[in-house]
């Protein structure tokens, strides 16, 4: 793991989980996490990435979310950017949801508890 930290530098601090790297435990941090190895665990941070060789399994609240990697268990935040592999039963909680997923075993199955706007759409709705 590094902590990518140079003052004086203009790079915003985050914490890198290298490719190679793997972590289980809790994992907490007051700058942004970027996962490029694995971490099992709960995370919490202000922003969490999952690069394409990334991996995250557990609980991960943040204000942003973006994955691009495999994420499995359940995501809390404002901003939910989905474009990589995402487990069965992994449950999902965002006030702005990004998708750009495809099933790899059948039907993807969406639950909303509450209504929702579709603001943007690559498809037409079905008429009625």
């Amino acid at each position: 793991m590094t902590n990518a930290t140079r003052t004086g530098s203009g790079v915003e601090p985050r914490t890198i989980v290298d490719e190679g790297t793997s972590f289980t435990g809790d994992f907490i941090s007051s700058c942004p996490i970027v996962v490029n190895g694995r971490i099992e665990g709960d995370v919490k941070a202000p922003a969490v990435t999952v690069t394409t060789s990334g991996a995250l399994q557990g609980k991960i609240e943040a204000k942003t979310i973006s994955c691009r990697g495999s994420v499995a268990g359940v995501l809390e935040a404002d901003v939910i950017e989905l474009t990589g592999a995402i487990a069965r039963d992994t449950i999902v909680r965002a006030q702005r949801l990004n998708l750009d997923v495809e099933s790899t075993s059948g039907k993807i199955e969406l639950a909303f508890h509450q209504a929702v706007t579709v603001k943007n759409s690559r498809f037409p709705p079905a008429n009625k």
